[in-house]
């Protein structure tokens, strides 16, 4: 398969860490691929790299990031919007502040799309705009479109987050923890409609999340973030069957648990997380590793255990 998207060995930092510590992953066309791990990892810093929609005070400071194999990170802000949007669709993880409470769903949906095609006229995105609606599942979606955020579901917000996601035609879906805050029947709703969006006409997506029964259900391939390191990857029969790294371990042995119960977010691990030093090239997982050796203190490279599978582990 070409790549669509790949993180080349990117770097990120704040005043006081290193937040992304040469994250390296990439994402096929036509493949869905999931970002896994706690809370504070990462996951959304990397989204917000490729989307230039990092906090204030973070800073990409290495690295590169590559979509249809240009480096985004060269572009202004303004070029970044004219020549992404359209091409990658964005579901944020909030799904009911991204809303905004004084517009209807219609001027929701459409007033990106118009601004990015000038010769869109509001008839025909609206028209489109009702026809994603449809095809995500929605009833009456011409009345939808004149309802306000209030008047809305959380799974209503959810399918409309993603169908003005896909209002342009759209080679990448990234979504930043698409499942969080909803019940387990709505969860259930989403993670089919997930399902049926992957690979749909070519369709690539990126999906950040700590839920491992949505991932399992979804993903073709699995990246497992640690402390802004990917340290493992493999297709997710691999990751979800036979996990290498002890952090892995403990994530898919929690997540196993928290899927009896999936109005639960996975349980955290224990000991303290950290931040590692950049320069460092110690295991980041080193102060919580129940197994850890002299060996893991020193140089930690990439180990390849299949054609897919690799793990960063001198175990």
């Amino acid at each position: 398969m070409a790549e669509l998207l790949s993180f080349r060995s990117l770097y990120a930092e704040d005043e006081r860490h290193t937040i992304l510590a040469g994250l390296t992953l990439h994402v096929d066309r036509g493949e869905t691929v999931a970002l896994v791990g706690e809370s504070g990892c990462g996951k959304t810093m990397s989204i917000g790299a490729l989307l230039d929609i990092l906090p204030d005070d973070v800073s990409v400071t290495g690295g590169s990031v590559l979509f249809d194999g240009e480096d985004v990170l060269a572009y202004s802000w303004r070029e970044r919007e004219a020549r992404l949007y359209g091409r990658i669709g964005f579901v944020p993880q909030n799904t009911s502040d991204s809303l905004y409470p004084l517009m209807p769903v219609s001027k929701v949906m459409t007033d990106a799309y118009i601004h990015s095609h000038p010769g869109i006229g509001r008839k025909a995105a609206i028209d489109r705009a009702a026809m994603l609606l449809s095809s995500l599942g929605i009833e009456n979606a011409r009345r939808v479109l004149s309802l306000y955020p209030f008047q809305l579901s959380g799974g209503m917000k959810q399918r409309i987050n993603i169908a003005s996601a896909l209002m342009g035609d759209i080679d990448l879906l990234v979504a930043d923890e698409p499942t969080s805050a909803l019940d387990i029947h709505i969860r259930r709703q989403i993670e089919a409609l997930y399902a049926s969006l992957s690979g749909r006409g070519g369709l690539s997506m990126l999906i950040v999340s700590h839920d491992l029964g949505f991932v399992r259900s979804i993903a073709d391939r699995v990246y497992v973030m640690y402390a802004g390191r990917i340290i493992e990857e493999g297709l997710c029969s691999e990751i979800f069957s036979s996990p290498v790294h002890p952090y892995t371990q403990s994530l898919v042995e929690l997540g196993t648990v928290a899927a009896r119960d999936r109005n639960h977010d996975l349980p955290e691990l224990g000991r303290s997380f950290s931040v590692p030093d950049r320069k460092s090239l110690a295991c980041a997982f080193l102060p919580r590793c129940s197994c850890c050796n002299a060996s893991c203190s020193s140089a930690v490279g990439y180990a390849r255990l299949s054609d897919t599978h690799y793990v960063r582990c001198v175990r």
